[in-house]
């Protein structure tokens, strides 16, 4: 369409019609079209893999997938046709260096009131979206980082026990679903889980508690990430 229009520009001043002053007019409207028209995918800087490891498929992705769309009723098989239990099913729905134009991308990121947002009662926060848009732009690989370093020591509730709780349970426990009554979106919920719920208990599939997330137990280095925070008094 570009190109067309400069041919049709370019040939209105080879008959006079768009004289030398008008130029730069032509120029500017050019370039709005041009800028309006264009939607592309960001990029990933040169050094960014330098600076910043890359996104593990395993641990930042799955346990999205799996927490938030792979449920009872949804893209765990039973209902819809589309299953998202592995990688491979995953893969299937984005297309590698183009968040843009991945499916599963779209979805995460559409509005509530278009229809099309998935999960369709609750909105991904975007701690959660961005490591899927980082990971599709990364080619969109099959990541295992289970061998990184655990910090088990400097554990706080902001910074380390609430992005577990938002990674592996608010796609049940947020409130809106209606597969549970409990709620986990405040500190206040999480500690009165721990204490009336047997939260921990859950997590480790003990005392005769259904294994949380119905998805798999959490990683060594979570739970004892979690550990660390009950056994220091659930500090805020």
């Amino acid at each position: 369409m570009f190109l067309s229009l400069l041919k049709f520009f370019n040939l209105l001043f080879m008959k006079n019609i768009i004289t030398l002053r008008l130029l730069p007019l032509m120029g500017i409207v050019l370039s709005l079209m041009m800028a309006s028209s264009c939607k592309h995918d960001p990029e990933l800087p040169l050094n960014y893999l330098t600076l910043n490891d890359s996104i593990c498929f395993d641990s930042q992705v799955l346990p999205v997938i799996e927490s938030y769309c792979a449920i009872s009723g949804c893209h765990d098989g039973s209902g819809e046709k589309r299953r998202l239990t592995s990688y491979l099913e995953i893969f299937k729905e984005v297309n590698p260096g183009s968040p843009n134009k991945s499916k599963l991308y779209q979805v995460m990121t559409a509005s509530k009131i278009s229809g099309n947002m998935m999960p369709p009662n609750h909105e991904l926060d975007n701690s959660l979206i961005t490591p899927i848009e980082l990971w599709i732009l990364e080619g969109a690989k099959n990541t295992n980082c289970s061998i990184r370093p655990c910090d088990s020591v400097n554990v706080t509730f902001t910074g380390t026990i609430m992005p577990i709780i938002t990674t592996y349970c608010l796609g049940c426990h947020n409130g809106t679903a209606a597969n549970t009554t409990l709620s986990l979106t405040t500190y206040n919920q999480v500690v009165a889980a721990q204490q009336n719920k047997f939260l921990l208990d859950h997590l480790l599939n003990r005392n005769g508690k259904d294994i949380m997330p119905k998805s798999g137990s959490l990683s060594i280095c979570n739970i004892a990430q979690i550990k660390k925070w009950i056994n220091d008094g659930m500090p805020q």
